[in-house]
């Protein structure tokens, strides 16, 4: 706060000259005009006095015919939070005052970082998978005390032996530099004493009616409102439909704390955009969107995200930020839907839909079109489309072009198996003695990540099951993804060498880099007569498979 307050204090009848020595004086653009109490009766700023002279006042007048009698200003008593929140690019100065409306300070825009001590605060992460523990480790590593609580024991008991379940880029360092010191790990909730809490858990779509299931989020929130105060911040980072912050989790926050929300403590919504395998640093580079509950709270989380990353963006409302998340990801898949339709009508005109992408994308500064793909998998992209479609149930507005990418999407997978079984069925080789390798179980190899959450992987082995094929006919490699989850499929882990020995069918499932450095002649070469090849991300030229001694091959967007 501005210390010297009382040099820029005026009365009324001084002139125009003098109060523009006064407050040049002192390097201020106010004036407070304030009686002989020393309470508050206007004030007058430097756009004030200029504007005073567009209107045709001169030097000599008083300043109280042109000051603002009706100023923005704050209590002695507000809390930090309240007092910083007034504070706009508008309201760069607000005088502080008593209940006798006597000026005791003022407050300045400066006072937006000085007043909010935002890293003496301890925060809670609820949930430590994929969103939270990158984020619990970054906070970490900005001086944080992070507390990260998961109600999963076995995953906690991992951790806390220095164990990280999957793979991320960068994050065993940030874990074992900061375990035991400004992280700490506890499945205990009721233990936590925290100023700051943030909502990561899950949200996964129910399987036979789309819709979302929001029950850890419920959990998530009743938990936390028996242990907020007054003055706490509570965040939601978890995708959810439009609406669900303020209708259901500031009602449960409310119901079992007994405070409200705006009065007591603060709520706002501010999405994960990260992509996995580089969350580490685009949680540091990518802007943070935020809504607010209202405008403290808005500061609030604002405060805390400015210490991880250098662009904050307001977007207005708790609802608009829970869109902006969805907006992204349903978007990136309506791409991708847009892209492998495309593929499927040039695989039936007879064209090369990559080579026809990439001769259209050449040089052409407009919309580029994506490659198409073995369908697209992943935990957000297979089910942010549906939230979306769900957050528009109650509204009268068409969400077809949504609603098919996902059909297109998920169609791809059963495509690519039924290809290859009518090519099996051509060679008249046996189902119960085929030997079938899948290459690449990751949901994504670029970036790299183990997560085989909604892996199009796992959608084309469940087809070819369906097929009647047995478990014992499948082999699987993958450059990071954890051999145990490989085996919890029915599929028997192998090296690249091993997988291709004698396989009838050997499929690419992801883009990892590294398939570029395979020996796919020498590798192809050990398969079975007459191997079907789908190569789902064209790894390699089909034209130089073909050249390989009786390989068919299948690519999404093309049959040679």
């Amino acid at each position: 706060m501005f210390s010297d307050y009382k040099s820029i204090m005026v009365k009324k009848n001084d002139t125009i000259t003098k109060v523009m020595e006064t407050i040049n004086d002192v390097g201020s653009r106010i004036a407070l005009v304030t009686d002989d109490k020393e309470r508050l009766i206007g004030i007058a700023t430097d756009g004030d006095i200029r504007r005073s002279f567009l209107e045709g006042h001169d030097l000599g007048d008083a300043i109280g015919l042109i000051m603002n009698s009706s100023p923005v200003v704050v209590h002695e008593n507000y809390d930090r939070l309240e007092m910083v929140s007034k504070l706009s690019d508008k309201y760069k100065e607000i005088p502080v005052v008593n209940d006798e409306g006597k000026v005791v300070s003022l407050l300045t825009l400066q006072d937006k970082e000085i007043f909010l001590d935002i890293k003496s605060m301890k925060v809670c992460v609820l949930g430590l998978g994929y969103v939270g523990l990158p984020l619990s480790l970054v906070l970490a590593d900005q001086g944080f005390k992070v507390i990260g609580y998961d109600i999963d024991q076995a995953r906690v008991d991992q951790l806390n032996e220095g164990f990280i379940p999957f793979h991320e880029q960068g994050l065993d360092s940030f874990f074992h530099r900061h375990l035991g010191g400004q992280f700490s790990i506890s499945s205990d909730l009721g233990s936590v004493d925290s100023d700051i809490y943030i909502i990561t858990v899950g949200t996964p779509i129910d399987d036979n009616t789309k819709t979302p299931i929001i029950e850890y989020v419920e959990s998530a929130a009743d938990t936390i409102g028996t242990k907020i105060k007054s003055n706490n911040l509570v965040i939601l980072r978890s995708t959810v439909t439009v609406g669900t912050s303020r209708n259901i989790v500031l009602n449960r926050l409310e119901k079992s704390s007994g405070l409200k929300a705006g009065r007591d403590f603060s709520l706002a919504y501010a999405p994960e955009r990260t992509i996995e395998g580089n969350a580490i640093n685009e949680i540091q580079e990518l802007p943070q969107i935020i809504g607010g509950f209202d405008q403290k709270s808005t500061l609030f989380a604002d405060q805390l995200f400015r210490e991880l990353t250098s662009t904050i963006v307001d977007v207005g409302s708790l609802e608009g930020a829970e869109m902006v998340k969805i907006l992204n990801n349903t978007f990136r898949d309506v791409k991708f839907g847009y892209a492998n339709e495309m593929a499927l009508v040039c695989r039936e005109l007879g064209l090369d839909a990559v080579k026809l992408i990439q001769a259209a994308n050449l040089d052409y500064k407009r919309d580029e079109i994506p490659m198409p793909s073995p369908g697209v998998g992943g935990a957000c992209l297979t089910k942010d489309p549906y939230i979306l479609i769900n957050s528009c149930k109650d509204i009268d507005v068409p969400t077809e072009i949504i609603r098919y990418s996902r059909i297109i999407n998920e169609l791809i997978p059963r495509r690519i198996v039924d290809d290859i079984m009518q090519e099996i069925e051509a060679l008249n080789k046996k189902i119960d003695s085929l030997k079938i390798f899948l290459i690449g179980f990751a949901f994504k190899g670029d970036p790299e990540t183990s997560d085989i959450r909604g892996s199009t992987t796992i959608d084309v082995l469940n087809f070819f099951q369906d097929k009647g094929i047995q478990d014992n006919s499948f082999y699987g490699y993958d450059p990071v993804a954890v051999n145990d989850d490989i085996r919890s499929l029915g599929v028997k882990p192998s090296s690249l060498e091993e997988g291709f020995k004698n396989a009838d069918i050997v499929l690419i499932m992801n883009n990892h880099k590294s398939y570029k450095n395979m020996d796919i002649f020498s590798l192809l070469d050990s398969a079975s007569s007459d191997c079907v090849f789908m190569d789902g991300w064209y790894t390699f030229d089909p034209n130089d498979i073909v050249t390989i001694n009786s390989i068919k091959y299948i690519g999404v967007g093309c049959r040679i």
